[in-house]
């Protein structure tokens, strides 16, 4: 096998498990989703600052792991696109 044989097997290595890893990271923002909302709706009407700073870091957290979804899935079509030209 060549090396750009070599190199286009490895890039479409790493876009197949940036894939999975995205497709992974979207079923677990799923469930940390459905979480959040009832974490939300148990202490949101709380007077409580430290309530309401458990909700504001996992709001934050939660818009955190959809970019990385997008960031997985943007790196993966690259990669896809990058081994198709090799």
């Amino acid at each position: 096998m060549s090396q750009v044989q070599q190199v286009k097997h490895q890039i479409s290595s790493i876009a197949q498990d940036t894939k999975r890893a995205s497709s992974d990271l979207s079923t677990f923002k799923a469930r940390f989703s459905k979480t959040v909302s009832q974490v939300s709706a148990t202490v949101g009407g709380s007077a409580q600052n430290v309530d309401r700073q458990l909700i504001s870091s996992m709001q934050t957290a939660e818009k955190q792991v959809d970019a990385a979804i997008s960031a997985l899935q943007a790196a993966a079509a690259a990669a896809t696109r990058y081994a198709a030209s090799l």
